[in-house]
């Protein structure tokens, strides 16, 4: 029994243990379970926590993502006003500049007899300092452009030394006043590049003029040097030199070495900072190297590589080689017994390219006339045996000689005499030399005819405009809008139109589309101070339009395309300009309507009735006007008495009288007057009438 219990209670005590032991596994178990599930609560809360935390994150994101677009929108909106603003004020300032350098000159060529020194001296500083102002605007535009990635570049053969050439001519001018000499020095490999002409100047020119600016004693050289890929162009002066602390700026824009207020060389910093972006866009860099008090030295790379600046390019096509050629060695008689006087005025028009041949009298004059046939005559009055009239009057006599141009050129004022005998323009000593020259020149080359629409909503620059072209000899016509413009053009096909781009209710380029689309081919020129882009060129050159920009050579520009668009005319026409009988008694009315039209047509004159029908019957005119009050006979019988002459009952006769009664009128159109107009009569009125009445004989006149 005893041992029965023990083994019982042996037994309960192994259940015991073991119960115990699994007992404490279990409470083991339930330990890790329980730490394991603390862990993975404390996890779950730091993964909640890091939720919250990407949560707030993300909500930052997309506000500083809205933030970051908000401000990208407005960077491109101001890219897009700066885009816009450069180009109207551009515009605005360039179009008020153009005035304002076109009348500077205008007054030094008109008014020029009657300015003092003084201010001769002062219209030559506003022309100055408007050019500055505009090499300014260019410099902002040019950094604008380069900056947007808006430059093109046109690379092609260059050649170096003619580049350089050209620059080293305009910096000369800047150096007037000073001890500095100018030195070129161009290896034999780099005489010729591969790289964009354009630039490759204004780099030249910004780094000489930087160092004309500051070096007034000793010597600016200005190298070129090149290897197989690259040109290396260098300019080295003696000037003040740069601060070691300035150097790594120097071409910073708006950095100047002297920016403060009491700096003594002016600028606006521009010209470093165009000259490093320009390099760039050229494939190369720009270093400079200097030394306090001793100089500096620039030295710019610009990719070029050797094989392509080693073809020869073709030849450029000569715009219009007739315009170049047509003055180039022509042949001018100047007839005057003072041996100053010819001396000065062979100087100055072999100066100009003219051939000159002289005659120190009258009789002699005669006989080179006739031996030469100079493209023109310039006369003195008072010569040995025998005077200018007599020449004038000889040589407009003589059917083989009376189309040469004789310009009188005299002490005595008597241009009513000089013209009525034939003369076509009449000068008094002393005489400017660019007006000479530029008589010259109309003389020999007689303006065309046909009118030019101006298009401009700027008043001031279509009455600059009109006026040049009136000094060469087209009318014009003006529209102040697109609108106006297309309505003109249709109305009246003028021979060449001169365009804005910038205007009100229809910009330029949409009358240019609308012009074209019309199926009109009048030759457009662009005169504008908008900045173009890729695309605004493309439509221009789609549209067969030049682009010139407003500026100091605009005007210039504008008249050489309207002289090419006259010598091109004249090709193609009969090579004849109309001729026009004036018969008037009064020389004041002839020698005003003489030069309301000199330019045009070849005007011949008659002083009354009798003179009027032997001209007309000599001269064969393609139209005639008419005074009605003529001594000797009266203007409506001259025309009836033209009008039964069957040699000369076709050419067209309009009444130019001061009688402006209706029944003064109806009697005109009875004897055979096809128009009617009553003094004074404006010049634009005048040359209307006459090309309408000679359009059907001759085109485009």
């Amino acid at each position: 029994m005893t041992k029965e219990l023990e083994a019982r209670i042996e037994e309960l005590m192994a259940d015991n243990r073991r119960l115990s032991a699994e007992l404490e596994a279990a409470k083991r178990m339930g330990s890790r379970a329980l730490a394991s599930y603390q862990q993975r609560a404390l996890q779950m809360e730091i993964i909640r926590q890091q939720n919250e935390d990407l949560d707030r994150l993300a909500g930052d994101l997309a506000r500083a993502k809205r933030v970051e677009e908000e401000r990208a929108r407005e960077v491109l909106e101001a890219a897009r006003l700066k885009s816009e603003f450069l180009a109207n004020f551009s515009h605005e300032i360039r179009t008020p500049l153009n005035g304002i350098i076109g009348y500077c000159d205008l007054v030094v060529r008109e008014e020029g007899s009657r300015l003092t020194p003084h201010g001769r001296r002062d219209l030559n500083v506003i022309k100055a300092n408007a050019k500055t102002l505009m090499s300014l605007i260019n410099d902002i535009l040019d950094l604008s452009k380069i900056e947007a990635g808006r430059v093109d570049v046109i690379k092609e053969r260059v050649d170096v030394e003619a580049l350089f050439s050209e620059c080293a001519s305009t910096v000369r001018e800047m150096l007037k006043g000073k001890e500095v000499t100018l030195t070129i020095n161009i290896a034999e490999n780099a005489r010729y590049a591969f790289t964009d002409a354009l630039k490759l100047r204004q780099i030249t020119l910004n780094l000489l003029s930087n160092a004309v600016k500051f070096t007034n004693t000793g010597e600016i050289v200005l190298e070129a040097t090149a290897d197989a890929e690259n040109l290396f162009v260098s300019v080295e002066d003696t000037g003040t030199g740069i601060p070691p602390d300035q150097l790594p700026f120097i071409f910073d824009k708006f950095r100047q070495v002297d920016g403060t207020s009491t700096r003594r060389v002016g600028g606006t910093g521009l010209g470093l900072a165009i000259v490093r972006e320009l390099a760039r866009v050229l494939g190369g860099t720009a270093q400079v190297t200097s030394i306090m008090g001793r100089g500096s030295r620039f030295f710019v790379t610009i990719a070029s590589p050797a094989d392509k600046a080693r073809i020869r390019a073709p030849e450029p096509e000569r715009n219009h080689p007739e315009v170049e050629a047509a003055h180039k060695g022509a042949k001018v008689l100047v007839v005057d017994d003072d041996p100053l006087v010819q001396q000065l005025l062979r100087g100055q028009l072999e100066q100009e390219g003219f051939e000159v041949v002289m005659a120190p009298d009258g009789i002699t004059a005669l006989r080179l006339i006739r031996d030469h046939r100079p493209a023109t005559v310039i006369l003195d009055v008072h010569l040995p045996r025998l005077d200018g009239w007599g020449v004038l009057t000889e040589a407009k006599s003589d059917p083989a000689l009376a189309e040469i141009p004789i310009i009188i050129l005299s002490v005595e004022e008597q241009r009513a005499k000089g013209f009525s005998l034939g003369a076509c323009e009449y000068l008094v000593k002393p005489v400017e030399p660019e007006q000479l020259v530029s008589v010259v020149r109309r003389a020999m080359t007689p303006g065309t005819s046909g009118e030019v629409l101006i298009v401009d909503d700027d008043k001031a620059t279509r009455e600059l405009v009109a006026r040049h072209l009136h000094k060469i000899g087209f009318s014009t016509t003006e529209a102040s809008n697109g609108e106006e413009a297309l309505l003109r053009a249709r109305l009246t096909s003028p021979a060449l139109i001169i365009l804005d781009l910038i205007m009100p209710t229809m910009d330029g380029i949409e009358v240019l589309r609308r012009l074209r689309a019309d199926g009109s081919i009048v030759p457009v020129v662009v005169l504008t101070g908008k900045d173009l882009d890729t695309t605004d060129m493309q439509i221009l050159r789609e549209g067969l339009a030049r682009v010139v920009s407003k500026g100091g050579q605009a005007i210039d520009l504008v008249v050489g395309e309207a002289k090419r668009l006259a010598v091109q005319q004249r090709v193609i026409q009969s090579g004849r300009i109309p001729r026009v009988l004036y018969v008037e008694d009064s020389a004041q009315n002839r020698d005003i309507v003489r030069r309301y039209l000199q330019d045009m047509f070849d005007v011949i004159e008659a002083e009354d009735g009798e003179h009027g029908l032997h001209r007309a019957g000599k001269d064969s005119p393609d139209i005639i006007l008419m005074d009605l009050s003529l001594p000797r006979v009266d203007g409506w019988e001259t025309t009836r008495r033209i009008k039964a002459d069957p040699k000369l009952e076709r050419i067209p006769i309009i009444a130019l009288t001061a009688h402006a009664r209706q029944e003064d009128q109806e009697r005109a159109r009875s004897a055979g007057c096809i128009d009617y107009l009553t003094k004074p009569v404006e010049r634009e009125t005048l040359v209307t009438t006459i090309l309408r009445h000679l359009k059907g004989e001759t085109a485009n006149v």
